[in-house]
């Protein structure tokens, strides 16, 4: 393979994902009555881009962070999910599919944010 081919594969994968990751946060943007429904939703985005399925367990009715392997046409990838219950007693959802370095930022990134919310 020459190198511009790797580096046009690595320019498809990565528009590939920020497209998803687009989907994801459009999908989401509002909120859903019980858990099923939000990952209902990542379920029929995944589809639309051919993304294999992920196994999910019981969801927790409080809300729960969730990290999955993901296989996709470019390689093995992440789905990070975080829900929880609202005031108003529907659900909220963040999911991105990332890399090892992505998934390690927005833990750090959340990290920091529970000791700002501490001080």
């Amino acid at each position: 393979m020459r190198f511009n081919q790797f580096i046009s594969e690595m320019e498809s994968m990565v528009n590939a994902r920020d497209s998803i990751n687009q989907d994801l946060a459009d999908g989401l943007e509002n909120n859903f009555q019980n858990p099923e429904e939000g990952f209902e939703v990542i379920k029929a985005i995944f589809g639309n881009y051919g993304v294999g399925e992920f196994p999910l367990e019981q969801l927790n009715p409080e809300g729960d962070e969730i990290a999955v392997d993901v296989e996709t046409i470019s390689g093995p990838l992440i789905l990070y999910v975080i829900y929880s219950l609202t005031d108003d007693g529907d659900y909220e959802f963040y999911a991105e599919l990332t890399d090892d370095e992505g998934l390690e930022e927005i833990i750090s990134d959340e990290e920091e944010e529970d000791e700002v919310e501490k001080d």
